[in-house]
């Protein structure tokens, strides 16, 4: 059913067609383009990051994504064309500089209001989304990116204040403020319809944890037989867990990793029903290996004041497999410490 997908990073080039660029400059005079009523108001101060990260979403050459704002935080939804395969990224409110979600709002821009519990939700082209991000990615340190939602067209408006001393001592401060909007998208992925958008997971029965690196290279190894690949998990006699693939003309590669008590291979291992579940293995690899090297760190070395990027893998009702990554935002820029954010994936087993 639902995985990831690998990470792409798109080239910069001129403004996507769905969105709009312009720079302003200006030497100590300051405009205002506000609203009063942004539903979602928010700053970013590590937009590479959050560009790493959001390439890991694209599932088909045009992926449209859904898009839900919440009190807790911001979540993004894509799905591929097949509906079997479907990715979330999860950013909490903490890992946001300042976040402020206005409820009030909701509704008094034309905009769908929220569904469950998110205050609004929105869809967006992807690739546009990614190409503005990647225009501010320059100034990335030098400023905090605004992230708000919507102005009077609902679009998504995203804008950079940047303040630089004057080439002579005596001279004003320069400032040139960037400001993008990127317009909605409803074709193909109704916003009326954003609970369908949420990842189906109940019932979850058996579950594993293990660094990230130790799982995206147990899932490439088992490329090699080019076939479906299976987990199965028991506890008895002993507790197990193993991965394998078994190919018509290649022959069988299975790996077993170490599930006892006190094992150093996970950090977490449940077995309330004992089995083996098999899932195509291209849904398998976008899922272990969607994220950037740089946010994924060592499989096993502590890092100072961190640890390796891990990764928990849960099977539910149906063999439905979810696979969610924690992962620190500020990783990619060397840094110990951070905030996280969550991405999450879940396929459907073919038993």
């Amino acid at each position: 059913r639902h995985s990831w997908r690998g990470f792409e990073i798109l080239g910069r080039g001129c403004p996507p067609r769905h969105s709009s660029l312009a720079s302003v400059a200006d030497s100590g005079s300051r405009g205002r383009c506000d609203m009063d009523d942004w539903v979602l108001d928010a700053r970013v101060d590590q937009i590479r990051s959050f560009v790493s990260v959001l390439g890991a979403l694209k599932l088909s050459k045009r992926q449209l994504v859904h898009v839900s704002v919440a009190e807790r935080g911001m979540t993004v939804v894509a799905q591929d064309p097949s509906k079997s395969l479907q990715a979330q990224v999860n950013f909490r409110a903490e890992t946001f500089p300042s976040y402020r979600v206005n409820a009030s709002a909701a509704g008094t821009q034309g905009h769908v209001s929220g569904v469950g519990s998110a205050v609004g939700t929105f869809g967006l082209d992807l690739g546009s989304l990614i190409d503005v991000l990647n225009a501010f990615a320059p100034l990335d340190g030098e400023c905090e990116l605004s992230v708000r939602w919507p102005d009077r067209d609902n679009s998504l408006v995203l804008a950079a204040l940047t303040v630089r001393d004057a080439a002579d001592p005596h001279g004003r401060s320069a400032r040139m403020c960037t400001h993008a909007s990127i317009a909605p998208e409803v074709d193909g992925w109704s916003t009326t319809s954003a609970a369908d958008a949420e990842l189906v997971f109940r019932g979850e029965r058996n579950a594993f944890a293990m660094p990230t690196t130790a799982l995206r290279e147990i899932v490439d190894d088992l490329e090699w037989p080019c076939a479906p690949m299976t987990i199965a998990m028991t506890t008895h006699p002993n507790a197990s867990l193993s991965f394998s693939s078994r190919g018509k003309d290649t022959g069988e590669l299975t790996i077993d990793v170490d599930a006892s008590p006190g094992s150093t291979a996970l950090t977490e291992f449940s077995c309330d029903e004992p089995g083996a579940w098999t899932y195509r293995h291209r849904f398998m690899k976008a899922a272990a290996s969607s994220l950037p090297p740089g946010l994924v760190g060592p499989a096993h070395a502590r890092e100072e004041g961190g640890s390796p990027t891990m990764t928990r893998v849960a099977i539910g009702e149906g063999g439905v497999v979810k696979i969610v990554h924690l992962v620190h935002m500020n990783r990619a820029h060397m840094t110990s410490g951070g905030h996280h954010h969550h991405h999450h994936s879940s396929g459907y087993g073919d038993s």
